[in-house]
């Protein structure tokens, strides 16, 4: 996620708004989009109705917050409670494991 935000040897920076979803490529991949609103793929769409709702049961809490907060605060919040790290920490994983499996292209 966000490969492309990192300058290498061959290729040059790419501004941020070049740096699209590797499935959406209408959205610029950032933590907050792979993780809460990327749709593209079914695969992540499955991981991420699983997860929500194993973490609701968890932490209730996170259910008003997921419709009241910013997508990168919402973020925050599953990752500062307490019960819900390790399943948080296990959807980060297998959602990557999506991501890295499909080559990023640059602009």
């Amino acid at each position: 996620v966000e490969i492309l935000r990192y300058v290498d040897h061959e290729n040059g920076q790419v501004s941020r708004e070049n740096r699209l979803c590797r499935f959406f490529k209408a959205e610029i991949e950032t933590p907050e989009h792979v993780l809460i609103t990327c749709t593209s793929s079914e695969a992540l769409v499955e991981l991420g109705k699983n997860f929500l709702g194993q973490l609701f049961l968890k932490c209730p809490q996170l259910q008003r917050r997921l419709v009241e907060e910013s997508n990168k605060d919402f973020l925050k919040s599953m990752i500062y409670s307490c019960p819900s790290i390790a399943l948080v920490a296990k959807f980060a994983h297998d959602v990557l494991q999506v991501f890295y499996a499909i080559h990023v292209l640059r602009p």
